[in-house]
């Protein structure tokens, strides 16, 4: 029984753990600030929504960069 409950325990662990890796990861934010910026240069949208939706993203990497600076995560 404590075999079973020790692996249970592992295994909702590693899935926190991969799960906040996920959601701390900068760098597909940062992959998705250079296509909305090609995007942007090849005049697929405008201007307005360019600043819009470039504002987003860089607020959720502040967001993270605080949350790993909170936390002592590097990287």
């Amino acid at each position: 029984m404590f075999i079973i409950d020790d692996f249970l325990i592992w295994m909702a662990e590693k899935l926190r753990d991969m799960a906040y890796q996920e959601i701390t990861d900068e760098s597909k934010l940062k992959e998705e600030l250079l296509k909305l910026r090609t995007l942007y240069e090849l005049d697929e949208i405008s201007e307005e929504e360019y600043q819009k939706k470039e504002d987003e993203i860089l607020r959720r990497l502040e967001a993270i960069r605080e949350e790993k600076a909170r936390t002592g995560i590097k990287k």
